[in-house]
């Protein structure tokens, strides 16, 4: 079996950088995909999880290379009070602060705050999905990190996610340490800017949906077996 390493983005703010084009093909069934991102100091930076490593893709796995000082904070989804809040873990001289949570699985297509100590990147690296389709799964009126489940740029709107949504749902994006919220309402989304969101390699959002519902977003490249 062919094993390729290609590179998702090479700097995670340079435009228009992508793993791949609808027009590409991928040429095997076992490729590896990786993506740099800027992690800036004392600022929270929203991250995505593009690739897939199953039971690897834990906090100190993905993540074990940032310095002593900085945090990952993973959203638990599941309905409040249990759930709906930050679980944090800290990067501590000796490793990772509550140790048990580093243990802690980042599946594909999700996401978590990043907050560095001083300025550095990251690489992010895994398997590049294959599937024909990949499901996005929204809790009825639950906040989620979401991202789109392929390592290519992709405008919020053009999504089955976006184009599906329903009135009342809502997608917020961490961007200059801030919330930008866009809310689905009867006659599009507001505000209608909306249209002009790019989604890059390595962005998450926060979605909130109205409903439960499974949207299978359909793979933008090509993929042969040689």
């Amino acid at each position: 079996m062919k094993r390729f390493i290609v590179p998702a983005v090479i700097a995670s703010l340079i435009s228009g950088a992508a793993f791949a084009q609808s027009t590409q093909v991928v040429s095997s069934v076992n490729v590896v995909g990786y993506n740099q991102i800027a992690i800036l100091s004392n600022q929270f930076v929203m991250v995505a999880m593009d690739f897939d490593n199953g039971t690897n893709n834990t906090v100190n796995g993905l993540f074990g290379t940032l310095p002593t000082g900085s945090s990952v904070s993973i959203w638990d989804s599941a309905p409040a009070p249990a759930g709906q809040k930050w679980v944090v873990v800290n990067k501590i001289r000796t490793g990772w602060n509550p140790s048990a949570n580093a243990t802690n699985v980042i599946p594909a297509g999700s996401g978590v705050f990043i907050k560095g100590a001083f300025a550095t990147n990251i690489y992010l690296a895994g398997n590049v999905p294959t599937n024909t389709t990949m499901p996005v799964i929204t809790a009825s009126n639950l906040y989620k990190i979401l991202s789109y489940p392929y390592p290519v740029d992709m405008t919020l709107t053009n999504t089955l996610l976006g184009k599906g949504a329903a009135t009342g749902d809502s997608i917020s994006l961490w961007v200059s340490n801030k919330w930008s919220v866009f809310n689905k309402i009867r006659t599009g989304w507001n505000p209608s800017t909306a249209t002009n969101v790019q989604l890059k390699v390595g962005d998450a959002v926060f979605y909130k949906a109205v409903t439960n519902r499974t949207v299978n977003e359909l793979r933008p490249y090509t993929n042969s077996v040689n």
